[in-house]
């Protein structure tokens, strides 16, 4: 009986121990940290006097409006917004300010066919991480 109480204890202090690791050691996928290029899919579609850039944000990201600029040069380029999900929001750090949720498109004309434009854009998780500011030349 001594026996089988002693093993019964043991096995118990092993699987509260191995219970204990799983909790420290094995981060949830929720709390992770995901790239930028995979929270703020970017794309665009160029043609002969338009360029529409896109951007997919994933549940619980998004951008700041203030965030999206696109340069051609030094000069930034005025742009039409297409479709948003244009939120206000109160930010700790921005204060008022506008987000953007599940998607944005915009549009400019392009009529020079310019190659060398910079696309710039910042957004946060939910969660309060935000990203640095992300940049893509298109060229």
């Amino acid at each position: 009986m001594k026996n089988t109480l002693f093993i019964l204890s043991i096995l118990s202090f092993y699987s509260f121990g191995n219970d204990q690791d799983l909790i420290f050691t094995n981060p949830s996928k929720d709390n992770q940290i995901k790239p930028a290029d995979e929270v703020f899919v970017f794309s665009f579609v160029k043609d002969e006097k338009k360029l529409n850039l896109n951007w997919e944000i994933k549940e619980n990201y998004y951008l700041y409006l203030d965030s999206v600029k696109v340069k051609k040069n030094e000069n930034y380029i005025d742009f039409k917004i297409i479709t948003a999900n244009i939120i206000e929001y109160s930010d700790e750090f921005f204060g008022k300010t506008k987000i953007i949720r599940n998607s944005l498109e915009i549009s400019f004309d392009d009529e020079q066919n310019s190659s060398d434009l910079r696309v710039m854009y910042q957004g946060c998780a939910d969660k309060g991480f935000c990203y640095p500011v992300e940049v893509k030349d298109l060229k």
